[in-house]
């Protein structure tokens, strides 16, 4: 029972870490208008700093995918949870720290978003027994 609760809860923080991406590189343009406005910034730096923010964004597609694989094994019982455990820890660590430096409560998804993925993940990890 715990597990057909879990399962879905697994599989949509998946998605929604992975169609993060989409949501965070659509903010670029907002970036590059904002760095555009102050002279002063390299244009170097603002190349620098707009590639990361891409990098950041493919990061995120690629969490999703490992996500919704790692749900995908775990439906035939194969499934090892270390990478989606690695990622849960980063977005719990990070958007607790972002709250905490920024104050800002939208990072409370991230927060949400690793809670999600380790806990759900607990009731995963039972081996399906043969009957």
């Amino acid at each position: 029972m715990l597990r057909q609760i879990a399962s879905p809860i697994f599989l949509l923080t998946g998605v929604v870490i992975g169609l993060g991406a989409f949501g965070h590189d659509s903010n670029a343009t907002k970036i590059a208008i904002a760095f555009a406005r102050s002279p002063d910034l390299d244009a170097k730096t603002v190349s620098i700093v707009l590639a990361v923010w891409h990098f950041c964004s493919g990061c995120m597609l690629v969490f999703g995918a490992l996500c919704i694989r790692t749900w995908w094994r775990a439906r035939e019982g194969r499934a090892d949870f270390l990478t989606t455990d690695l990622i849960g820890i980063l977005y719990l660590v990070s958007g607790a720290l972002t709250i905490g430096y920024t104050g800002l409560a939208f990072f409370w998804v991230f927060v949400g978003l690793g809670l999600a993925l380790l806990i759900s993940s607990l009731a995963l990890r039972s081996r399906r027994v043969p009957t």
